[in-house]
This record gives structure tokens, C-alpha cells and sequence, in this order.
């Protein structure tokens, strides 16, 4: 009662005071990353639980071939098909180098087999020329049972090369990727993940910043190369029909995606999409990183102009890419497959099914009706 009394004693602009700041106190509780991560477990919970998990698959279905993956190696790939002289060092488009921009992107490469050093030593001498468009580059070797050679790393410190760093984790995670940007990169800067049978231009490189400069994403979206569609009604995974779907593309892979350091450091604050996304070879990390992107920030990712996309087909080793206005900007090359799957059998699909029902799971309702309000659009 006395207390009661007093508040009652208080003026009533003092009172408007106290809702103000006990109603910011609540905002910036329930705002904060970790307790929206376990509201969002507590809420899904159940829906979660009846998911499978990726340890009911047998790790047999995804043997790797070595001797098949010297064969579809990049190099090997760009000497075959001519692009490049055998045993010769020169990088493609290498005119493309003297491209600038007034935002530079950090590079992640990461790599797990001994069987892509070759490519990835190719790989960082390209890109370390490239001051123009490239702040840094990170390079994550998720090996830890082999060590890399001495002179894998250019010298540091050379005039007129970009800067490279190396993280070596102590486990083999897919998240490995996000994680070191996420402690060496500018916290606001753009991150440009790229796998490491794949080489892009500079040309095109600046071209993707651009596009993660425009109106439609305003430094906040995903960028990426690769259309990709996840049906918001089946919550189904899907390789990108807009002919059959009439929808466009709503989901970015981690062959080429670039986005905002700080959409990957809030990434990965959510401690149970991390989890979920760690096992090696679960095909789930870009996925989870792209749908967390456009359920935090209401934005739909973008996703660079090609003239010579069907994704009905195998694309070639070089891929043309194109400028918001249709103008060509930069080329990628790589191998001839698309999501990685050259050497991925069994359940390839299956495992990214229950990725994209676990996100829906995590997420809820919102991330559904986004998804759908933008298809209908």
C-alpha cells in the first residue's frame, strides 16, 4: 500500500519518463541477438525436434573420389578447355586489374582437401593482385591433420599486393568460413566468400559491390551468382525454374556470396543456427545465412544479371555476367557443376530439404509470409 502510494505521489511527467525507459530496457532485452535465438527455440522447439538430424545420415553416401577430383580441378578444368597455357600462371581478364572501386571487398576462401592446394595457390596470386576491388584476403584451411607447405603464402608486405591472412581452425566446421571474417575482417565491410575451385574476375568483383551498393540492397542484402529458389509453400529446396515456379530467385549459395561482415557477425550471435550449420559437408551454412538475412532485415537477396544462365544445364568453365543496365562487367570460371554435387551422391537433396525445414522450423511464420508477399509480387 505505501508503496502504491507514493507512485501515485509521483507527477506524471515523471511517470512518462519511467514507461519511456522501462519500455526501452524491455526493447533492447528482447532485441538482443542471444535471448531472440532462445525465444526462437522455445517457440519452435517442438518443430525442430521431429527434423532429422544430419547425424541419422551415413557418412558413406559422400565418399570422395580423389582421382575425380583431379580430374575436375580448376586448373586441369581452364588448361583443358584452353583458357589457359599449360603450366603457365597467368590469371584470366588479367586487364581487369586496374578496375577500382570506392569499396573494396575482403576475399574467404576456404579449403579442406590437399587435393585443391594446387588451385588455391593459383587462386591467391590472382587475387592478391587485385588492390583495386580487394581489401583483403582470408584464407581458411579447415585441415587441421595436414599442415600447409612453407612457401604455400606469398610474401607479405610486398608493394602493390593485397594483404593475406590465414586461419587455421582447430576443426573441421563449414561456419569456419563466417567466423574468420567475422574476427578478421572490418566488422562493416563487404565479405566476399568464393569456393576454391572458382575464380572470379575483378571486373566482376566490382560489379557484385556495385550491386551491393544499389537501392534494391543498400549494403544490407545478399549478393550472389547462382539463382537459387526455396518454395515458401512446400519448403522444399529448389534449383531456380522461374518458368515453372513464376518466382524469382530468393536464396544465395556460398559458391559466390557477398554480403556485409556485420550480417555475418549477427549470424552468428544465433548460436543455434551455428550449430546446426558446423558438421562438415551438411550443405546447410549458406542457406541458413541467406534466409537469417532476409528474415532479420526484410530484404530479398540480388542477384547479378547473366545473359547464358540455365540451370537445367551445366554451365561452361566461364560464366558472363552483366551490369544492372546490361552491360558486361566480369567473368567467373570454374568447374562445370553447379552446388557442388560433381562429387556428392546419395542424399545431396535430401540434406538440403531439412536444412531449408529447419530454417523454416527456426524462424517461424515470418520467415514464410516474407517469402511469400515477395513471390506474389
Amino acid at each position: 500500500m505505501i508503496f502504491l502510494e507514493y507512485i501515485r505521489r509521483v507527477p506524471r511527467s515523471a511517470k512518462a519518463l519511467i514507461c519511456v525507459f522501462i519500455g526501452f530496457v524491455l526493447w533492447s532485452a528482447i532485441s538482443s541477438v542471444p535471448l531472440l535465438a532462445s525465444l526462437d527455440e522455445t517457440v519452435n522447439n517442438r518443430a525442430l525436434s521431429i527434423i532429422p538430424s544430419y547425424d541419422d545420415f551415413d557418412d558413406d553416401t559422400f565418399n570422395y573420389d580423389p582421382e575425380k577430383s583431379q580430374d575436375r580441378s580448376l586448373l586441369r578444368t581452364l588448361y583443358s578447355e584452353g583458357i589457359l597455357s599449360e603450366g603457365s600462371s597467368f590469371c584470366p581478364d588479367t586487364n581487369e586489374n586496374e578496375i577500382t572501386n570506392d569499396r573494396k571487398a575482403t576475399i574467404v576462401i576456404m579449403s579442406y582437401l590437399p587435393d585443391r592446394l594446387e588451385d588455391v595457390f593459383w587462386l591467391l596470386r590472382c587475387y592478391e593482385k587485385m588492390t583495386g576491388v580487394v581489401e583483403k584476403i582470408i584464407f581458411v584451411w579447415n585441415n587441421p591433420a595436414v599442415d600447409l607447405p612453407e612457401d604455400f603464402i606469398p610474401p607479405q608486405g610486398v608493394e602493390n599486393t593485397v594483404p593475406i591472412r590465414v586461419s587455421r581452425p582447430s576443426r573441421n566446421w563449414m561456419t569456419n568460413r563466417f567466423d574468420a571474417p567475422s574476427r578478421m575482417a572490418h566488422r562493416f565491410g563487404p565479405i566476399l566468400m568464393v569456393d576454391d575451385n572458382l575464380f572470379v574476375t575483378a571486373g566482376l568483383i566490382s560489379g557484385m559491390l556495385d550491386y551491393w551498393k544499389s537501392k534494391a540492397c543498400r549494403k544490407r542484402c545478399a549478393v550472389g551468382l547462382d539463382p537459387r529458389y526455396v518454395n515458401p509453400y512446400t519448403q522444399k529446396y529448389e534449383l531456380y525454374r522461374s518458368i515453372k515456379l513464376g518466382s524469382d530467385p530468393n536464396v544465395v549459395i556460398s559458391k559466390t556470396f557477398l554480403t556485409s561482415n556485420k550480417n555475418i557477425r549477427r549470424f552468428m550471435d544465433h548460436w543455434i543456427l551455428v550449430k546446426r550449420s558446423r558438421p562438415p559437408r551438411n550443405t546447410c551454412e549458406d542457406i541458413s545465412l541467406s534466409l537469417f538475412i532476409t528474415r532479420k532485415l526484410r530484404i530479398m537477396p540480388v542477384f547479378v544479371k547473366t545473359e547464358d544462365y540455365n540451370p537445367d544445364v551445366e554451365v561452361s568453365s566461364q560464366q558472363k555476367f552483366l551490369s544492372e543496365k546490361g552491360e558486361f562487367i566480369g567473368s567467373r570460371f570454374g568447374i562445370s557443376d553447379y552446388d557442388g554435387r560433381d562429387w556428392v551422391k546419395g542424399n545431396w537433396s535430401r540434406r538440403r530439404h531439412i536444412c531449408v525445414a529447419y530454417n523454416f522450423a527456426y524462424h517461424g511464420r515470418v520467415l514464410r509470409n516474407i517469402l511469400v508477399s515477395y513471390a506474389r509480387n
